[in-house]
């Protein structure tokens, strides 16, 4: 049996996902929607400094109230609704499954996580005098967050495939995990007779790297800075991450939002700082800074 999303009708129980925000009716008393408050939305994929960043903002003196980010909302507002309709209880430990049920959510709601972030509700009590969300991807996400969320703020940060990459390769984080049977557990793969990505079982990897960057990414399997097993799980997120939210377009729509200095776009190879006082004194110049840094 195949389970659906209602589409028809709003969450009849508002369920609190921190102190501070909120999604579903009835609201509480005093609560407000996210549109009453300023917000900056970060945008990027995987690998393009958002949480050094972010770090960078609070030294720099920033004074804001950080949403539950990406991984949270998706979490508790698009996976456990659908495990709970297919009467599942374990959130999918894989990255590759995580997508699939944020494409399924796409279905029903074109506006993807900028659907969800326009939805919810703040806790005024509990908040700072800026929002920030870390982040939206995707082309569908962030026209609909521009159109819904008229006081927000946009900044894309970007890096070049080769950098996201390293940077997806050296994070070790437990959430970069992909379950079995998303990879062909059959391939041997031997070290010395790597000579593409197709030898890894990931082809389509080939399309977002020049040849000579594609030898230098296999070369760290042989040098032993990675083994090729944690090269193939990280190319095929690469990938399949890249495939779902197409940066070509989303960049697009920020650079014909720049005269309205509501977006901002930066390359992360700049030092995090600099990168953050830029976003400062762009897109956040009613905001407090604090000089006590």
């Amino acid at each position: 049996m195949q389970h659906q999303i209602n589409t028809t009708r709003p969450n009849l129980f508002f369920e609190h996902l921190s102190p501070v925000v909120g999604v579903g009716f009835p609201v509480p008393k005093d609560w407000l929607p996210i549109t009453s408050f300023p917000l900056l939305i970060i945008v990027g994929m995987t690998g393009v400094g958002k949480s050094t960043i972010t770090k960078a903002l609070a030294e720099e003196g920033l004074d804001f109230t950080l949403l539950p980010n990406r991984r949270v909302l998706t979490e508790r507002v698009i996976i456990a609704p659908m495990l709970k309709m297919q009467e599942k209880l374990v959130q999918p430990h894989c990255r590759i499954k995580r997508l699939t049920y944020t494409r399924l959510y796409r279905e029903y709601f074109p506006g993807g996580m900028g659907h969800i972030l326009a939805s919810l509700h703040i806790n005024p009590q509990e908040v700072n005098s800026m929002l920030v969300f870390d982040s939206l991807r995707g082309e569908n996400e962030v026209r609909y967050a521009a159109t819904a969320l008229k006081n927000a703020k946009f900044v894309m940060l970007t890096a070049p495939n080769t950098v996201r990459l390293e940077r997806l390769l050296k994070r070790h984080d437990s959430f970069d995990r992909i379950a079995h049977q998303e990879l062909d557990d059959r391939m041997q793969i031997i070290p010395e007779v790597l000579s593409n990505f197709a030898s890894l079982g990931v082809p389509e990897a080939s399309a977002y790297f020049t040849p000579k960057e594609e030898q230098q990414i296999l070369e760290l399997v042989s040098k032993q800075v990675v083994t090729g097993g944690e090269l193939r799980e990280k190319l095929k997120i690469f990938v399949e991450e890249s495939q779902n939210y197409d940066s070509v377009p989303t960049k697009q729509i920020l650079e014909a939002m720049d005269t309205s200095d509501r977006s901002l776009i930066i390359d992360t190879i700049t030092s995090p700082q600099e990168s953050a006082k830029a976003i400062i004194s762009r897109l956040c110049k009613s905001v407090n800074i604090k000089t006590n840094k």
